[in-house]
């Protein structure tokens, strides 16, 4: 459903429902919501509400679960436990669906991808793609995905 135009009153808390975030999101400045509409809204600094009239997203991420619990690799496919811990991808053209990321992808801890996933250059589980993820940290926000296991 896109963003109300006039006569509605376009709102913060519909920006934010239309890019899939909490109505009350934090950070909800203008700026940092046009930069999550792919180059709908442009401008630097002048942006006005009305800019996003009509907006309608396509979610860029994918999520997916893991066991929360850091392993190694001759333990993972071994863990006993319920996924717990949802994580996000970005995929171009994503719909916002579960699935099971491949290698070289990036993980986020929130749908704005904008908190990155320490996986502390361990091992996780999925129970739902059943494997094992190597997860790497470079502590410089290039937590990805460099290896999986098939369990």
């Amino acid at each position: 459903m896109p963003v109300p135009c006039p006569p509605n009153a376009i709102a913060m808390s519909a920006i934010n429902t239309e890019l899939g975030l909490s109505s009350t999101a934090s950070n909800s400045s203008l700026l940092t919501r046009a930069g999550q509409t792919n180059g709908y809204v442009t401008g630097s600094t002048n942006i006005q509400f009305s800019e996003f009239c009509g907006f309608t997203p396509s979610l860029g991420y994918r999520t997916f679960s893991i066991v929360n619990y850091r392993t190694n690799q001759g333990e993972v496919c071994s863990i006993i436990g319920e996924d717990d811990l949802t994580l996000y991808y970005a995929e171009t053209g994503g719909d916002g669906s579960p699935g099971c990321p491949s290698a070289g992808v990036y993980l986020w801890q929130d749908a704005e991808l904008s908190i990155a996933f320490d996986g502390e250059n361990s091992y996780w589980y999925s129970n739902q793609c059943n494997a094992g993820y190597y997860i790497v940290d470079n502590g410089d926000l290039t937590n990805f995905i460099e290896g999986i296991e098939p369990c």
